[in-house]
């Protein structure tokens, strides 16, 4: 059985535009959805699930975590409004990982060991092929990905991007020749980990998201040092762009260069 976790950009579109190439029957495919996602990703699942249709694979089945205790028992709340009533912004502007594990990881793994065919194959002993996205110009994580392969246990991990060398550009062309458009950067709107060239991006692509992120860091308390990109206070840095020509900003700061 062969489980593809997808995140929506460049890499995990090219890992199922190989597994198509490849003849890979993947049997689930997974999307773990903050809520918070960039608006073009969420169109883009639409896409690619009318190709997923097209070429007889599994559309993506997309998860969300719901809560189990508490006054909001049974409800999905997206990061950045759980941020937001809370006045605060997603922990890795911290150095911290909750917001991943608990908005991406923990619901993607419990959807996963749900499911039946996963059930069947760990009561007989076999293990689950679980296919990540990591290219060739990331052999650190997909190397300490891979290590968890070394003792038998009920999940096989497989990088098959990186397997076959195939790294950004091969991905690019995966998906060109495929007949798909490029996905564009897959993120939350108010990622800690993005770049200044990513909030450029952000600020020319979708205005108000960079205005509603830059409020959320206002309304948290840091050191004079700090912002919602840890040390990288946005909106100093948004000011200190000010009277740029968002062209000169799109030139200067961002290569166009969608990661994951």
């Amino acid at each position: 059985m062969k489980i593809l976790s997808y995140g929506g950009g460049v890499n995990s579109t090219a890992l199922l535009c190989l597994a198509k190439e490849m003849g890979a029957k993947i049997d689930a495919i997974v999307f773990s959805d903050t809520g918070s996602e960039m608006p073009h990703t969420y169109d883009y699942i639409e896409i690619m699930n009318q190709w997923l249709l097209t070429n007889g694979m599994p559309p993506i089945t997309v998860i969300r975590w719901i809560r189990v205790k508490g006054e909001l028992a049974g409800k999905f709340l997206p990061l950045h409004e759980w941020c937001e009533q809370n006045e605060t912004v997603p922990s890795r502007a911290f150095g911290y990982s909750g917001c991943t594990t608990k908005w991406k990881q923990q619901p993607l793994e419990k959807h996963i060991e749900s499911l039946p065919g996963v059930r069947e194959a760990h009561a007989s002993g076999e293990r689950v092929e679980r296919w990540l996205g990591y290219d060739a110009s990331e052999p650190e994580r997909a190397e300490r990905m891979l290590a968890k392969n070394v003792k038998p246990k009920l999940w096989h991990w497989r990088a098959p991007l990186f397997e076959q060398d195939i790294d950004r550009e091969g991905c690019l062309d995966l998906i060109a020749r495929n007949g798909l458009p490029n996905p564009g950067k897959s993120s939350c709107w108010m990622c800690p980990s993005m770049r200044k060239r990513d909030i450029d991006e952000l600020g020319r692509r979708y205005p108000h998201l960079l205005q509603r992120a830059l409020a959320m860091e206002a309304a948290t308390t840091f050191d004079s040092r700090g912002g919602l990109g840890g040390r990288l206070n946005w909106g100093k840095y948004v000011e200190s762009r000010e009277g740029i020509e968002p062209e000169e900003q799109a030139c200067g700061c961002y290569d166009g260069d969608p990661d994951e």
